[in-house]
């Protein structure tokens, strides 16, 4: 059985950009751009003014120092140093040297994060606060949120980054200023706005697994008032499975319209669109005792990523388009900003997700859904002027989305499912304010409310047939609904110690939407709700060449979301006899997660700039059973290793009229739980990752007006592979193998 046809993508639209580019006199070299620095912009796209503890024209800083870096995290621009918040910010350039090319790469190297698979995408962890499942039932504990817009679909986790402005990771609940569950903290993507000077881009890379990728950008002022910017990507690669398993064929294009009659207002639309293809999600065999023997062919490789062969209708094919517009108005005594957006997504699956399932030999058709979703967005805030001694900002968020499940697993000659679809459609809305006020001299305090109401409804319907007992079951089409609200809010001090040291204590919760698991019938589970003690300081010394950042946290959660897989037998719908395996949400009692985190660099003079990051993490679950099979009380948490410390360093050296940049980074974790699925029935799943370490080396060279460059990366120099998933049956996602290639970029 062939998948059906999906609409045409944008394709034109990237090859119209690079067409564009290329009008402009450009030719394609070997690498990721390296292009001048981009301007802070505040809310509105305007040149943001510097920092209030920026240096001025008449105290440069010294030579060779550490350069400001400027974020929004609190919907302001601020200086990441003077911002009470652990947050770690990666600029465009960095993610080009390093060969990354996908937000789960850049997540993967952030401190006190993990990224974990899921089969629809990945889902991400940050100090022990994460959501493992399918994201059509379970919301992200992370919000992930692009040029402003939310997203929780964990699909866009692995979505390809290009022409990006910076990322940043807020670590810790956000339960004022951001959207929807953020109770394990945020993380913002911000791509480059068009600007008033006309320029281009063209960036290529090329390397192992017949990686092809190639970006560009387009930035053209249009008159003094109208400005615009189109980028684009393509890119193709081979499996990094033997049986051609996570073969990527990714298309991208944005396009940035930014209008401003006069100084006090600014539009800017939007439109992007990514478009994946590619073989299913590869599972590798683990070793287990019990369960049909066809589930493991084989558990003797030498080579992780040695699996069976996959079934030749496997695929997968993901599709975006989102459209947005941000209006920004000063009325003098604040910045108003309203940014409605609409997306809409389309996943279909059609895979063989535990490779080797089907005998060899056989023609049996896999199982085909088909997800759709449209989602549909408002925020309007007003925000105190950027240099006002009180700074405030209040708001208001509206969310609405229709999710909705189609397709029929075909027939085999085993129990059947067919499923009428389902719809899981929410609503949200959310009134918010924070304000930070002056004290004494040195001193701010921070409060901030958040009030928010969720709606939740899942229809679904469920038709069944055993060949064993011969008996049919027919559910017909069901529903059913909750509605949650919470208050969510911080009280934060903060303390100038010196010009370039700050200290601050906070307190803030979070809160993040109940709903319906994977099961048949749904069953529901509560809301998430967390409160988080932090202490913290950001300082520089050594004449701005040392930095050390550092937060001390403590977490108390009620009902954290835990979702693990278990057998059905028989099915819990009166009068069906069928067994079947479900996904179950459950809510585990009152826990705690404890830890710290410190981020050091320090810039040597004339000498190479070395970084340093390191957490400590206690996370364990509070009281809760994975169905009549075993208690789980002070079980650690998912995805969270007890310790992570992660080294690196960059040296430059002049060279032919250039710059030569070389520079690795190494991380070390300890072991970490990696699923709970080891209690089903089967025995030891092998539900561990066990301690490892994974370095990545880059090296580069551009001329000294920075026009071109070409680079060379490796990652994971290891090639070793973690476990990031494990599955019924004793199967297992795991990470990517080394990959290497060159870069080359050209900017005019």
């Amino acid at each position: 059985m062939s998948p059906p046809a999906l609409t045409p993508t944008l394709r034109p639209v990237a090859r119209a950009v690079l067409a564009a580019i290329a009008c402009l006199g450009l030719s394609v070299q070997v690498q990721a751009q390296v292009q001048a620095p981009v301007q802070a912009e505040d809310a509105a796209g305007r040149a943001a003014p510097p920092a209030a503890d920026a240096p001025t024209a008449t105290t440069p800083p010294a030579r060779g120092a550490l350069q400001d870096v400027v974020v929004t995290a609190e919907r302001r621009t601020t200086n990441v140093q003077k911002t009470a918040i652990s947050i770690t910010s990666t600029s465009g350039a960095e993610l080009r040297a390093k060969g990354q090319t996908t937000l789960e790469s850049t997540l993967s190297d952030t401190p006190a994060v993990n990224v974990m698979a899921t089969p629809q995408g990945g889902q991400v962890f940050v100090r022990g606060v994460g959501s493992q499942g399918d994201s059509n039932y379970v919301d992200p504990a992370v919000s992930l949120n692009l040029d402003g817009v939310y997203s929780g679909r964990a699909e866009r986790v692995f979505a390809s980054l290009y022409d990006v402005q910076r990322v940043e990771v807020l670590r810790g609940p956000q339960g004022t200023l951001y959207g929807r569950n953020a109770t394990g903290g945020s993380v913002n993507v911000i791509t480059n706005n068009p600007g008033p000077t006309q320029e281009a881009g063209l960036n290529l890379q090329l390397g192992n697994f017949g990686l092809r990728h190639v970006d560009g950008f387009v930035n053209l002022p249009v008159s003094d008032t109208v400005s615009l910017r189109v980028a684009g990507m393509r890119e193709q690669r081979d499996g990094y499975f033997s049986n051609g398993g996570r073969a990527s064929d990714l298309t991208a294009g944005r396009v940035k319209l930014r209008v401003q009659p006069n100084a006090d207002v600014t539009l800017l639309a939007t439109v992007d669109a990514f478009d994946s293809q590619g073989r299913g999600v590869t599972s590798v065999p683990r070793a287990f005792s019990g369960g049909p023997p066809f589930f493991n062919w084989r558990t003797d490789y030498a080579d992780p990523w040695e699996v069976d062969p996959l079934h030749p209708a496997d695929v997968q094919h993901t599709r975006f388009l989102t459209s947005s517009l941000q209006a920004d108005v000063n009325l003098g005594f604040g910045q108003l900003t309203v940014q409605p957006a609409i997306t809409r997504s389309r996943r279909l699956t059609q895979t063989d997700l535990v490779a080797g399932t089907a005998v060899p030999g056989t023609t049996l058709p896999l199982p085909e859904s088909i997800w759709e979703e449209t989602q549909k967005t408002l925020e309007v805030r007003l925000a105190a002027p950027a240099r006002a001694r009180l700074q405030w900002v209040v708001g208001a968020y509206l969310f609405d989305a229709d999710n909705r499940q189609s397709g029929v697993p075909p027939s085999y000659p085993t129990p059947t499912w067919e499923s009428y679809g389902t719809r899981v459609p929410t609503t949200s809305k959310a009134l918010f304010g924070q304000a930070t006020w002056p004290l004494a001299e040195a001193w701010r305090l921070t409060t901030g409310l958040r009030h928010t109401r969720d709606e939740k409804t899942t229809t679904y319907g469920v038709r069944s047939t055993s060949v064993w007992t011969g008996s049919a079951y027919d559910s017909g089409l069901l529903s059913t609904a909750n509605a949650y609200s919470a208050t969510t809010g911080k009280l934060g001090l903060e303390h100038d110690l010196g010009p370039r040291n700050m200290v601050y204590a906070q307190v803030a919760t979070g809160y993040k939407a109940g709903g319906f698991g994977i099961a048949v019938p749904p069953q529901a589970f509560e809301p998430e709700r967390l409160t988080a003690f932090e202490l913290g300081s950001k300082n520089r010394f050594l004449d701005n060449r040392l930095q050390v950042n550092g937060e001390l946290f403590h977490y108390r959660y009620r009902n954290y979301q835990v979702m693990y897989a278990d057998s059905a037998a028989p099915s819990p719908i009166s009068g069906d006899t069928t067994a079947a395996f479900m996904q179950y949400v459950v809510n585990a009692g009152e826990g705690q997660i404890s830890g710290a985190d410190v981020e050091a660099r320090w810039r040597l003079e004339d000498g190479p700039e070395l970084k340093a990051a390191a957490t400590v993490t206690e996370a364990r679950y509070g009281d809760f059973a994975l169905g009549a099979l075993q208690s789980m009380n002070g079980a650690r948490v998912v995805g969270t290793p007890r310790w992570t410390l992660t080294l690196g360093a960059e040296q430059q050296w002049p060279l032919a009229g250039g710059l030569l940049t070389a520079g690795f980074t190494t991380k070390f974790s300890d072991g970490y739980t990696v699923s709970l699925n080891d209690a089903m029935p089967g025995g030891n799943l092998n539900g561990r990752q066990g301690a490892f370490h994974k370095t990545d080396l880059r090296l580069g060279w551009a001329p000294d007006d920075g026009r071109w460059s070409v680079s060379a990366w490796v990652r994971n120099l290891e090639n070793d592979a973690q476990t990031t998933q494990v599955l019924p049956f004793g199967r297992a996602q795991i990470t990517d193998p080394r990959t290497f290639g060159v870069n080359a970029g050209w900017t005019f």
